[in-house]
């Protein structure tokens, strides 16, 4: 059923660039002004031969057509192409294709297309394509494409694709790519993708060269950006490592830890966000807040550390650093008793702690200290 699908949105190109390139000459010997034409097939039409001079303004193609422009309404049971442009509503059970522009809406059941500029939406099952700017929307099952600028909002199942600058909001099931600069929002399932970033990207990855924005997601690369790896202690865990990565505004921190002894063993993984505030050439301060799950020797349990600390980081070369500073914990527990070998007693005995609205939950000072790298 996708193959088919896809075959007959493979045709629907082929269609398209075939009457683009042919019948590419703007200098018409005529321009036929009706208020209505109809067709079954391509050349058998009301207008007969005249059909692609025709501008009408409510078009009717039993199976497909072919005309000139359309100043209203058309609708066709499979197809509708038109040779010039688009000013009104183009629906169609599998593909619309308009050699013009596009001003006004789009719908079908499998692929939309512009040769030129697209203001208003357009609707596909499968694809929408834009060869020029979108000054709107773009709504598509499987994949969004446009040549130009993009200035609107722009929703696909797999991927959105802009080559040059977009303004607005992108949401894609997998990808969205924009090998240019992003003004706005770019969410996905997966990965987020520009070259310049003004805005926000929130998915499991994302990806930009430099990023005056905020990126949110598991791993978050930023060439031109914060990268940190560091290594630290807290009164929790003797031996912590984090990757820090995004850019001064927002740096998001993935975290690994270890409490090593024979009798008080923790291990630990987490996430955070940071933000570096530039105080001096040879100092920062950063705020972050972490939350990291304790394993206490059973994984049926819940163990979560939350913590939030402000670090003074003093810089001894252009890639080292040490710092520290106080924190703030409050630490979650469903596990009644202790495994052996491992810690139970969180962050320990002789620690004072502060209970928290529930037996379970508890807040206490801290403080961490460590190295940074790069």
């Amino acid at each position: 059923m996708i193959n088919g699908k896809i075959a007959v949105c493979l045709c629907a190109c082929i269609i398209w660039k075939t009457v683009a390139f042919a019948q590419s000459s703007t200098s018409n010997p005529y321009n036929i002004k009706v208020p209505a034409r109809a067709g079954v097939i391509p050349n058998i039409s009301t207008q007969g031969k005249n059909d692609m001079f025709t501008t009408s303004n409510f078009s009717l193609n039993l199976l497909g057509g072919y005309t000139g422009s359309v100043n209203g309404l058309e609708l066709g049971g499979w197809f509708n192409i038109d040779k010039r442009n688009l000013k009104g509503m183009q629906a169609a059970g599998w593909f619309n294709v308009v050699n013009g522009d596009v001003n006004g809406l789009q719908l079908a059941g499998f692929f939309n297309g512009a040769r030129n500029n697209v203001t208003g939406a357009q609707f596909g099952g499968l694809l929408n394509y834009a060869n020029k700017n979108v000054n709107g929307m773009q709504v598509a099952g499987i994949y969004n494409h446009v040549a130009g600028k993009f200035n609107g909002f722009q929703t696909a199942g797999i991927v959105n694709y802009n080559q040059q600058s977009v303004k607005g909001m992108q949401l894609a099931g997998i990808a969205n790519i924009n090998p240019n600069f992003t003004n706005g929002v770019q969410i996905a399932g997966i990965v987020n993708y520009s070259k310049h970033l003004r805005g926000l990207q929130l998915g499991l990855i994302n990806i930009a060269d430099t990023s005056d924005g905020f990126s949110i997601g598991l791993l978050n690369i930023v060439r031109k950006g914060y990268h940190k790896i560091t290594v630290s202690a807290n009164e929790v865990l003797n031996a912590n490592l984090a990757i820090k990565s995004g850019n001064a505004k927002l740096y998001n921190i993935l975290t690994v830890g270890v409490n090593a002894g024979s009798d008080d063993k923790i291990f630990s993984y987490g996430y955070g966000l940071g933000h570096e505030i530039n105080v001096a050439k040879w100092l920062t301060v950063n705020p972050e807040l972490t939350t990291q799950y304790l394993y206490l020797g059973n994984w049926n349990y819940l163990n979560l550390l939350s913590k939030f600390q402000v670090l003074a980081n003093f810089k001894l070369t252009h890639n080292l650093a040490i710092f520290g500073g106080p924190s703030f914990s409050v630490y979650y527990s469903d596990q009644p008793e202790a495994v052996k070998g491992y810690k139970f007693m969180v962050p320990g005995n002789n620690y004072h702690t502060y209970n928290l609205w529930r037996d379970n939950l508890t807040g206490w000072i801290g403080w961490t200290a460590g190295i940074s790298f790069l």
